[in-house]
């Protein structure tokens, strides 16, 4: 501990904390690089802005069933999608979590072998299926991908914990496909989709004709985004000024700033970062994910047990000192818990006994830090994108009629990164206890239509004239986090070209479902070229 510095466990969580400040000057020169980085990878082969070879997006008139598989984070969907053809759809799914041992193998042929069989077992029991010979399934893989049509391309990239090195360069498709050729069932692999293509395509069919949906975010186990490019941007696949039509990108935004020009980082970061498997890449997922930040928060929980300065005890069997042991939502339900409910939080995520009121304070406090950074840093890489797509400049048509597809805003509190600021959220929460003492219940559950903070309150009117920007996300932290979406704002408001009348035009709608949603949709497109052809 630096000579003179404060040796109590509130001042060290409080230098923590600041140190995962992220100031507006820094949002700005995270937008401004990835700006840069963005509009390189439309002219050059990168890692990032990928081609999804989807060059239209539903109106919400799309019918017919279609089966899905949704592989990302831990999880495996296995979906029974029935597009309704009025935006709207039902899901039948089965959902099974990947074993580890698959997740980090030598030979692909394990996981893929466990994923035909899933689909099998979901086909048995489903008998309202069986004239419906070959189905049509769209597969979401929600890994880097570099797509080269709508139904092949190359694996590129592991992350999220993922290590299986003889898939690289291969075809997901293939592989699935090879493995349910192998189970012997009648299932025709029709396209390759990715979770935030797949949400972009939900939001829009469920929006319908008169709102053009711009975007699409996941802010969960990983992180990525998809958004509506002009084809003539895209001189990575040799179009000219001629071609008129726009390509579906897959970001990859996760991997943006790998060389850390930009990019905020803590020691923690690095401690992190170098124990991950895939050291010095996904630098952005690595801050953003709720893969990491759980992890994140425990690096610092062992720092501070080192200096001795907590007042609870740690069994050496506490989850502290495991790796990757302390998941998100642990973050998540401590921005809610009264001081009192903290401490409950505590002594049972932690194992830690004699938890003090301090101790508890401590770990909300950096929990909060982080997860805001993360938060801005979303609304940089937001901000980056919605100044790429050149929509800030236009009304778009499709995009004025909010009628029956908005709910009306909601007042969300107004965020900063200050410290001062941390104060007043301190208390905000002091107040949110009070109301609870009394008896009333200070908190709401998220609508699941538009996300809003208090300056974005504008009448219709004003909404027609400048045009809505039309966002989808999903993922458990935009979901569950209460404070999120409010700190994403409060970054796009500090972006310079963004503004307070540039946040005031988005809106962010919580598509859940989507990624697997989606791939019926490209399923369904797919299955129309094939009618067409």
């Amino acid at each position: 501990m630096p000579q003179g510095e404060d040796p109590s466990l509130l001042a060290q969580a409080e230098r923590i904390a600041r140190d995962f400040d992220i100031l507006p000057d820094q949002v700005r020169s995270v937008t401004r690089h990835f700006v840069a980085q963005l509009k390189d990878g439309l002219a050059n082969a990168r890692p990032w802005q990928l081609p999804s070879y989807v060059q239209s997006i539903p109106t919400g008139a799309e019918k017919g069933e279609f089966l899905a598989v949704d592989l990302g984070g831990s999880n495996c969907r296995i979906c029974l999608v029935n597009l309704k053809g009025d935006s709207t759809f039902e899901v039948a799914q089965s959902k099974h979590s990947v074993p580890p041992s698959l997740m980090v193998s030598s030979s692909h042929r394990p996981l893929f072998d466990f994923i035909a069989q899933r689909l099998h077992e979901f086909l048995e029991k489903r008998t309202d299926l069986a004239d419906q010979l070959p189905y049509s399934l769209g597969f979401t893989f929600s890994f880097t991908c570099e797509q080269t049509s709508l139904a092949s391309g190359r694996l590129i990239h592991w992350d999220k914990g993922w290590d299986i090195p003889d898939a690289l360069g291969r075809d997901p498709c293939v592989m699935l496909q090879d493995a349910i050729d192998r189970q012997g069932v009648p299932i025709r692999v029709t396209v390759l989709a990715n979770d935030s293509v797949g949400t972009l395509l939900t939001r829009s069919y469920m929006s319908g004709p008169k709102i053009s949906t711009l975007a699409a975010m996941i802010f969960g186990t990983g992180t990525n985004a998809a958004y509506v490019e002009k084809l003539s941007n895209v001189r990575r696949l040799s179009t000219t000024a001629a071609d008129t039509g726009i390509m579906v990108m897959n970001t990859e935004w996760g991997c943006l700033d790998d060389k850390m020009e930009v990019l905020p980082r803590t020691p923690f970061d690095d401690e992190l970062d170098a124990s991950s498997t895939d050291p010095g890449s996904q630098m952005l997922e690595k801050r953003v994910s709720g893969l990491y930040l759980g992890e994140l928060l425990r690096l610092a929980i062992v720092q501070l047990h080192r200096l001795r300065v907590f007042t609870m005890e740690l069994d050496k069997k506490s989850p502290v000192f495991r790796r990757d042991s302390i998941d998100s939502s642990f973050i998540s339900k401590l921005a809610t818990a009264s001081a009192e409910g903290a401490i409950d939080l505590v002594e049972d995520v932690l194992s830690a006994k004699n938890t003090a009121p301090d101790d508890a304070q401590a770990i909300q406090l950096i929990a909060s830090s982080i997860a805001r950074r993360a938060a801005r840093l979303a609304g940089a890489s937001l901000a980056a994108l919605i100044i790429q797509s050149g929509r800030l400049q236009t009304s778009h048509a499709r995009s004025i009629s909010l009628v029956h597809k908005v709910e009306e805003p909601r007042r969300m509190e107004i965020s900063s990164s200050t410290s001062a600021q941390r104060f007043c959220q301190s208390l905000g929460l002091l107040w949110q206890r009070i109301l609870k003492f009394v008896g009333m219940n200070p908190i709401t559950r998220k609508p699941r239509g538009c996300i809003s903070s208090q300056q974005a309150q504008m009448s219709r009117d004003n909404y027609t004239d400048q045009g809505t920007i039309d966002i989808g996300a999903d993922g458990s932290l935009i979901e569950f986090y209460p404070t999120f979406e409010t700190e994403m704002r409060a970054a796009l408001r500090d972006v310079t070209e963004i503004g307070v009348a540039g946040e005031q035009r988005v809106r962010v709608h919580l598509t859940k479902d989507g990624s697997g949603v989606g791939a019926a949709l490209m399923a369904q497109a797919a299955s129309q070229m094939g009618k067409n052809g």
